[in-house]
């Protein structure tokens, strides 16, 4: 793409249009006409030389649009990070506004003290996606995060990364799934025999368990559940729905399941990967994860 000088009013119609996930309602955030919006976006998509946005319902940044975006929210975090530095004075105007994604684990286990500290910042406006973390830097390469908590070591173009830390998992069931089984660890057998509860169809944790212990990634015939959140995903494990996957911080708050065997475990790496540019606010923010992982005990690598 040629070097180009893009209107930042422009800009932030399309950030306000793939944020509402249509014209009319960016208008409504903006508070202008659809028409406005979309001569905006028209003369956007004719200084780039390209279609940004894909006009479905919901609307979609197609490939170079994906580009921009990430362009016009660095642009738009540092502009009023700016405005807020030379005010000086926490004016809603200066406010810096931040997209992160998180996996639901991190969110359910170890992420209160970031959300503490926060609560003492008004020069901060935080949005939160819930998105695993084996996928979540797809929101860094389509421009829909400032940064990610994810799996990724090694960082993106444009990007940072620094380790959080590593999340333990243990295979636990409720005991009287498991109690005819005796008072002694399973074997894989034994293992394959139980129904399963998994996160949602995107989760690979008991199948990479699965295949840890038996070699095979696929089920025997039992029931296998799906439910996606991180405290029900529990219920359902001690409802007795079946065996699944647990960060060891959260098992610290349910004494009640039981670790099927002590050898039976995977350990999920956590990398806070952001746009590598001179920002306070995602510096202050890496600083709150990386205190929080730490105190969360998150094993290190």
């Amino acid at each position: 793409m040629a070097n180009v000088n893009f209107d930042l009013e422009q800009l932030q119609t399309l950030l306000a249009v793939v944020d509402a996930g249509s014209f009319e309602d960016a208008s409504i955030d903006l508070g202008i006409t659809p028409s406005a919006v979309s001569q905006r976006i028209k003369a956007l998509e004719s200084r780039a030389g390209a279609v940004l946005l894909v006009r479905s319902r919901p609307v979609t940044a197609t490939d170079q649009g994906h580009r921009i975006l990430g362009y016009a929210r660095q642009i738009t975090m540092l502009g009023r990070e700016l405005g807020a530095e030379l005010q000086g004075d926490g004016h809603s105007s200066g406010r810096v506004a931040i997209t992160v994604g998180v996996n639901a684990d991190s969110l359910a286990t170890w992420f209160a003290p970031v959300f503490t500290e926060l609560a003492q910042r008004r020069d901060l406006s935080c949005e939160f996606i819930r998105a695993d973390e084996h996928q979540s830097s797809r929101l860094l390469k389509e421009g829909k995060a400032s940064g990610v908590v994810t799996t990724r070591a090694e960082a993106l173009q444009g990007c940072t990364s620094q380790h959080l830390g590593t999340m333990r998992y243990r295979a636990v069931a409720a005991d009287p799934l498991v109690s005819g089984n005796g008072q002694g660890a399973l074997d894989a057998r034994m293992l394959s025999a139980l129904p399963v509860v998994n996160f949602d169809r995107e989760d690979p944790l008991q199948q990479d368990l699965l295949e840890q212990v038996t070699g095979t990634r696929r089920w025997d015939d039992v029931p296998v559940h799906y439910v996606p959140d991180s405290w029900q995903f529990a219920a359902a494990i001690e409802a007795g729905m079946g065996w699944g996957m647990l960060p060891e911080v959260q098992l610290r708050r349910l004494p009640g399941l039981r670790v099927l065997h002590p050898a039976w475990m995977i350990e999920v790496p956590l990398y806070w990967q952001r746009w590598s540019v001179a920002s306070s606010a995602l510096d202050d923010l890496g600083r709150m994860l990386l205190a929080a992982s730490c105190d969360a005990g998150l094993r290190t690598l």
